[in-house]
Parts: structure tokens; sequence; C-alpha cells
């Protein structure tokens, strides 16, 4: 049972080297929560087939694999990779005993990691441990929100049967809001109504940068998101204007929108230098 009261989000980075050459994708999302699963497979079988179950916002996230000091080799639309080469990818973990589970199988045998058919072994791994509240307590409101949206976002709706493709913020916090309230303890739950009617009242898009982009996750399944960076505006730096930054910095645990642990929605706050000012004499 997970303690109520200093329930935890955890990053997991894993930098991996391959062990022999091998093709994979040039979308590595999907095969990347393949490999997760193995490790927590082998950590936990109970847990892992609780994972599976259908119909459920699943508490983690990944990102796609990327290269680690060096290009992809694409030929044939694949990305091509030689034993030696590098790679990196993050994994999110919304509820903390599926993270500590994870990491613990990792630290026990440097367990073989396999991208699709091509193997790699852990070269190094980062752990950052962060409570709900602790969340909560050091975000303050901020009058502008850069996003950047590293792999294709989507946006479901309740209601309808197609994603929106635009990052409209009622939808992308209304979607991470009602994430948090399913992992978060009951003390620090937001109400995902009267968050949806401020924004509506008090956020808009002031610029973006943005692209579409279709993806390819196997099975000859082809999915299409969003990508690249914008600015929220902030009218008010009242009532729900800290949980713009919350759920923000919650999104790059977490992903953004739908099929997020297919690597979809990989989301980054863009940090603003704050104003220097100059002490008169």
């Amino acid at each position: 049972m997970r303690n109520g009261g200093r329930r935890k989000i955890i990053d997991l980075w894993i930098e991996m080297a391959a062990t022999d050459s091998g093709r994979v994708k040039l979308f590595t999302g999907h095969l990347v929560r393949g490999a997760l699963l193995n490790l927590i497979q082998n950590a936990d079988p109970d847990l892992a087939q609780k994972l599976h179950e259908p119909h459920q916002q699943r508490p983690y996230s990944v990102t796609p694999a990327t290269p680690v000091a060096h290009q992809r080799t694409i030929r044939e639309n694949l990305w091509w990779i030689q034993p030696g080469e590098q790679v990196r990818f993050h994994a999110g973990f919304l509820q903390d005993h599926i993270g500590e589970k994870t990491f613990q199988k990792i630290l026990e045998g440097r367990p073989e990691i396999k991208l699709g058919e091509t193997p790699f072994t852990p070269v190094r791994i980062e752990l950052k441990r962060t409570t709900y509240e602790e969340l909560v307590k050091t975000a303050q409101p901020e009058p502008v929100i850069t996003i950047r949206f590293h792999s294709p976002t989507q946006l479901p709706i309740i209601g309808r049967d197609f994603p929106l493709l635009f990052p409209d913020p009622r939808y992308v916090y209304g979607s991470l809001a009602r994430l948090w309230n399913q992992n978060a303890p009951p003390q620090v739950q937001v109400d995902t109504q009267q968050l949806h009617d401020w924004i509506e009242k008090n956020v808009y898009i002031r610029k973006y940068q943005l692209q579409t982009r279709e993806i390819d996750v196997g099975k000859q399944v082809k999915l299409a998101g969003f990508t690249g960076t914008l600015e929220y505006l902030l009218n008010s730096m009242e009532e729900y204007a800290p949980w713009i930054n919350i759920l923000t910095r919650y999104a790059a645990t977490a992903n953004t929108g739908a099929k997020r642990t297919t690597g979809m929605g990989a989301t980054q706050k863009i940090e603003h230098p704050k104003p220097q000012y100059q002490q008169q004499t």
C-alpha cells in the first residue's frame, strides 16, 4: 500500500550502450515501453500484469530513445545502430513503488535491455525523487509559461472519438489535472472543473512554433501529433495560477495527453531567467 501522505514521483534516466549492431524504427517510444515493461516483469510479475490492464491511465511514461554524443545513422527509413553507440531515455513514474522496483532491478545486475531486437547494457543511471507536496509548495505562479513538446502530442477530449492536435491550454492542463488527481494524495488534488473555467478566462497562447508529425509505432499503426514550442500567457497570478506551473512541471515526468506510455507527449518546461534588479545607491 502506498503511503498516502508522502507519495512521490520518480524520474529515471538510463544511458545504455549497444552490445551488438541492429536496426530500429525512427520513433522508438513503443520499443522503450517494451523494454521498461520487461524490467518491471522481471522485478514484479503481478505489478506488470496490472500495468497491462486496459482502460486505465497508466502511472508511468517514457520518452523515445535519443543518441548520446553522436548523430543517428538513418538508412531505408530505419535507425542503424553500431556496437558501442550509446542512447538515452527517460521513464517517469507517478507512483513511487513502480519506479523504485524498476530502479532496484537495474542496479541488481545491469540487465540486458533490448530496443526491439537490438541489445544494450546500462552504463549510467540517474534517479530523482519528488513528493507531490514538494511540487505544490515549490511551484510559484509565473506570468509566462514556455513549453517544448519533444515528441508528437495529441490531447484527448471527453465525449469525442478523435484527439485534438493543437495545445489548447484547457485540454493540456485538463488532461494533466485528471492524471494528477489519479495519483496524488487527496490533500493536494485540484478541482478540474474550476481549473478548466479559470484557464478559459485567464490563459491564452501568445506565440508558437508548432508542426504536426506522423510516427510509426509498429503493427502498421501510424499516429499523428504536434511538436514544437509555445508560450502561454497568464492574465492573473491569483487562484489557479500556481497550478499552471505545477502541472507543467508534472508533465516533464508524466508526458502530456494520450499515448504517454508509447513515448508521445514528451514535455519540457523552458525556464526563463529571473530578472536582475540593480540596487540604487
